[in-house]
């Protein structure tokens, strides 16, 4: 309903801003008269045609309002007239302009403006980049508290030496250096002072860290350089200068760069720099030296990029859902960052690359004798194709700046490591170690020619669905200690290939723990091309029966999982009469193992004595003495090393006497060993019979 005359108590504030907006007071709609709202005919009029007509398709501007006494009512929004305008820009090298929020009360952002084009051209070509500021547009601004100016005051100071003096260009020069040795005068006093006893206190702890400067910050004990993007100081439970930094790694198919961060924590009064947890690198003791050894360990670094087999003695790192493990790991590994990433999906990480995929991977299609036709477009065949990496050699600058660790797997642990790269070997294959191997020599011919033939991937015949049968899969079987899994060990190493050995506990016996836990195995040794042992794997070879569903499907998946596995099995068992008759056809070769004879015997004495430290002088009579003894191959390894900790702690050297000593207790113990399994068989029967 229209009113005629509306009346509300107007502030003293609400009095003063008209007389500032309007000068004398009057606004074009009211009347200000002894703090009472007087509203126009005109306005009247006007209020009374938008509240009887009918809805219109506009925007409205209304401001909510309150009386002095709370009562909130709506009004149209005044439009503040905007004075005339100076071109500020054009007329000062310099402005400092403050930003205020919508109701001109705070200053949100206090930013430097430059406008001088002499200064521009002198920024871009002196600082070019930094962290938030870009230099190269068309118009800058720095904002507050102008860390970009400190850090390359010296820089524009040299910049101006070749302005001719007197000149406008000099003039701004001289203009900006003043007022940035103005802005930081008390900085700069201080930090001088700090800087000449090799200190720094956290206030001013800024001023030492420059982007892109190289930060010295060791990671796990090992001497680390980075590059530092940018940093604040970090309130809170932490606080401190935090430090965004990059370095450079490598994620399975490039070299690039990735970030990570360093704080810095707070400290009272001044500290050593060279004592805090991140620093520029010039100020370490022996900056030169630690740069050289970082370039000479990234080179190393660089070498391990792709797949390599390695060994591995020291402390690996694991991450897992509840942090970093330490495990202390020591034999075969591979680095293979690819793979790591490709089956541990939730811990992998992707780098800035330094060159494009399409520079860095090239495909190889390798031609196979049986598809090559004679046909001269014959390269051009729908093969396999094989990836190579081609990655060009890293700068010293970005070995460097290179990741101390690598990716892998241990086939001792049987774990994902970051592995140090100091710690990293040679893999010192033995190639002759089949010659050492105490097999019958018509098995041990048999053994080397099908390995050598399948390693040299020479193309046989396949099975009647692609990929089905490719494995070469060896069954050993025999009874304990008498060279089974020595015999996988030595085609490993013949074949300078991993073993990568299981046992069932590592696969489980559950049916969809073992289906997702074998097919990741076979995944990784396939991918390595490792040989692959499991060992005992009678639980799983085992006849099915109607009755015991849950180990029918054990078989099952063993069955067909392995059809398709293209690497070397090697299966080792103690029952090999309870097979299922479907293992029969899928196995190549079946190796029996029977008690060792003497001459065995022998041979593996000589074989273990022989690598014992310092030697051990024996004729061949005390080798045929110590061969009559009825041990296995396991237990002569374990008398050798009792018998040899004996002759240390006697500060003697190992002979036939130590060995025999210990032979004795041995024989000792299977004798109580085949008397208790005696006595027990014939309480067993006797119990039956009483039935």
């Amino acid at each position: 309903m229209a009113r005629t005359k509306q009346t509300a108590a107007v502030s003293a504030s609400s009095r003063a801003r008209k007389q500032r907006l309007f000068g004398n007071g009057t606004d074009p709609e009211v009347q200000v008269d002894d703090g009472q709202i007087e509203i126009d005919d005109e306005t009247k009029a006007r209020r009374k045609e938008i509240e009887e007509g009918e809805m219109r398709a506009e925007l409205k501007f209304l401001d909510k309002k309150h009386t002095d006494k709370g009562q909130s009512y709506y009004a149209d929004t005044i439009n503040e007239e905007v004075p005339e305008q100076v071109n500020w820009w054009s007329k000062f090298a310099l402005c400092l302009v403050r930003h205020m929020d919508q109701t001109n009360t705070y200053v949100q952002t206090v930013c430097l403006q430059v406008n001088s084009p002499h200064l521009k051209d002198i920024l871009q070509d002196t600082i070019g980049h930094y962290p938030g500021i870009s230099f190269h547009t068309k118009d800058i601004s720095i904002p507050r508290p102008y860390h970009v100016l400190y850090h390359y005051r010296h820089e524009l100071e040299k910049a101006g030496g070749e302005l001719e003096e007197g000149s406008e260009a000099w003039g701004h020069h001289d203009l900006l250096l003043d007022w940035i040795n103005t802005q930081f005068k008390e900085t700069i006093d201080e930090t001088e002072n700090l800087l000449e006893q090799g200190m720094m206190t956290y206030p001013h702890l800024w001023t030492i860290f420059r982007p892109d400067a190289i930060i010295y910050a060791p990671v796990f004990g090992q001497a680390r350089a980075f590059t530092l993007c940018s940093y604040e100081y970090a309130c809170g439970d932490n606080p401190g200068l935090y430090l965004q930094l990059n370095f450079v790694d490598f994620d399975g198919e490039d070299f690039g760069t990735r970030s990570t961060g360093r704080l810095v924590a707070a400290f009272s009064g001044a500290e050593r720099i060279s004592e805090l947890s991140g620093f520029p690198i010039k100020w370490h003791s022996e900056a030169e030296e630690v740069k050289t050894k970082l370039i000479q360990r990234g080179r190393r670094w660089e070498q391990h990029a792709g797949m390599h087999f390695c060994t591995y003695k020291g402390v690996a790192l694991e991450y897992t859902p509840c942090g970093i493990s330490r495990y202390n790991t020591d034999g075969r590994v591979v680095v293979d960052t690819k793979t790591s990433h490709r089956l541990n999906a939730n811990n992998s990480f992707n780098v800035s690359a330094f060159k494009s995929s399409e520079d860095k991977l090239s495909k190889r299609r390798k031609i196979r004798s049986d598809d090559y036709d004679g046909d001269a477009n014959a390269e051009t065949l729908d093969l396999v194709p094989e990836e190579k990496l081609e990655l060009d050699p890293l700068t010293d600058e970005q070995c460097l700046l290179a990741n101390a660790m690598v990716r892998g797997f241990s086939f001792a642990e049987k774990r994902w490591f970051d592995f140090f790269v100091d710690r990293l070997g040679p893999a010192n294959w033995d190639s002759g170690c089949f010659d050492k191997l105490v097999l019958p020599a018509a098995q041990k011919d048999l053994v080397r020619a099908l390995v050598t033939t399948h390693t040299q991937h020479s193309v046989g015949f396949d099975d009647i669905v692609k990929g089905k049968g490719k494995g070469l899969i060896l069954v050993l079987h025999g009874p304990p200690g008498v060279g089974k899994t020595c015999t996988a060990e030595t085609v490993a190493e013949y074949c300078e290939r991993p073993l990568y050995m299981v046992s069932s506990g590592d696969l489980g016996t559950n049916a969809s723990q073992l289906d997702s836990t074998l097919s990741r195995i076979l995944d990784m040794a396939s991918t390595w091309k490792a040989v692959l042992l499991i060992d005992e794997a009678d639980v799983f070879l085992e006849r099915r029966s109607l009755h015991d569903m849950e180990r029918n499907s054990l078989v099952s998946i063993f069955l067909r999982v392995l059809e398709y596995y293209e690497g070397i099995l090697f299966l080792t068992s103690n029952r090999v009469n309870t097979f299922d008759d479907a293992f029969k056809s899928r196995i190549h070769v079946p190796l029996k193992y029977n008690d060792l004879t003497a001459d065995s015997r022998k041979q593996i004495w000589q074989n273990f004595l022989a690598k014992t430290e310092g030697g051990v002088q024996l004729t061949e009579g005390e080798y045929d003495g110590l061969a009559q003894a009825n041990i296995n191959g396991r237990q002569i390894k374990n008398v050798i090393r009792t018998a040899r900790s004996l002759a240390q702690f006697h500060g003697e050297k190992l002979d036939r006497a130590k060995l025999e000593q210990v032979i004795k207790i041995q024989e000792e113990f299977e004798h109580e060993l085949d008397l208790t399994n005696f006595v027990a068989v014939g309480a067993n029967d006797q119990m039956m019979n009483g039935r």
